[in-house]
């Protein structure tokens, strides 16, 4: 139990470090796309992505209970690990093409109007708009793919409360992006944009980025990305001592080494190797 749990805890805390990285970074993404055009996030824009779904899912996300088997496989161990790091480089690189290529298609929109070069900040306008959708769904989709479950925890959906702030914050977002109202735009200074098939478009690309995703972190998971970096890495030598004896043990088949002891029996001196 004390193992199933500190496995549990482990990879719990792993998920959560790599959820606010990644939240960190989706949010920097929006905002230097923004200020390439004198824009940026507006205050309840970040009130909403900073307290409604981060808070509410970093919160929740840690509930998720041990896996009930003990499995004779065990989690990484270090945040300095090739899973890790190669994780949040995937995650990153995909959050990158994902709002790169929604500001790129919305500014290609025929309804498209740019937004002044000379004013600073003035919201709303469609990049916001689009930039502010698609990212929604990004901290939604990061929180789902990162609360991993097997073999350490229990499934996502044993942890009601998490499951229920997933459904209810994917809806919220769906209206947001769908059909907003009035009152809702104006408090979170939001374009209306009257394209429905743009509107599906930008689903379409949040359905691309959970897919992607979730693909990249069984890639990571099955240890592939090891094998694929292993022939590039120098094999160090292990500080830990009982790694040391497993691989003494492995090479020399006659261990433990025998030699020529001498000892004293009942006075008598005696000779083996």
């Amino acid at each position: 139990m004390v193992i199933r749990e500190g496995r549990a805890s482990l990879v719990t805390s792993f998920g959560v470090f790599k959820y606010m990285a990644m939240y960190s970074m989706i949010q920097f993404v929006s905002v230097l796309i923004l200020y390439t055009i004198n824009s940026n996030l507006g205050d309840w824009q970040y009130l909403y992505f900073d307290l409604v779904i981060t808070t509410t899912v970093a919160v929740l996300m840690g509930r998720t209970g041990p896996a009930e088997e003990l499995v004779a496989q065990r989690p990484v161990g270090s945040l300095i690990n090739v899973s890790i790091l190669g994780s949040l480089l995937l995650q990153t690189l995909l959050v990158i093409l994902i709002q790169v290529l929604t500001y790129t298609v919305t500014t290609a929109q025929s309804w498209f109007v740019p937004l002044n070069g000379s004013s600073s900040n003035k919201l709303p306008n469609y990049e916001n708009t689009a930039l502010f959708c698609v990212s929604g769904f990004q901290y939604l989709i990061l929180a789902t793919v990162l609360s991993k479950g097997h073999p350490f925890r229990k499934p996502l959906y044993s942890n009601v409360l998490f499951l229920l702030s997933l459904i209810l914050l994917y809806t919220l977002m769906v209206f947001l992006t769908l059909y907003p109202l009035q009152f809702v735009r104006q408090i979170m200074q939001l374009m209306l944009i009257a394209d429905v098939k743009f509107k599906f478009l930008l689903l379409g690309f949040v359905a691309l980025h959970f897919v992607t995703s979730l693909l990249f972190e069984r890639f990571i998971d099955s240890g592939l990305l090891n094998q694929c970096l292993r022939p590039l890495c120098k094999k160090k030598y292990s500080r830990k001592l009982y790694k040391r004896l497993e691989k003494e043990l492995c090479q020399n088949s006659a261990w433990p080494p025998l030699d020529e002891v001498i000892y004293a029996e009942s006075g008598r001196v005696v000779h083996f190797e």
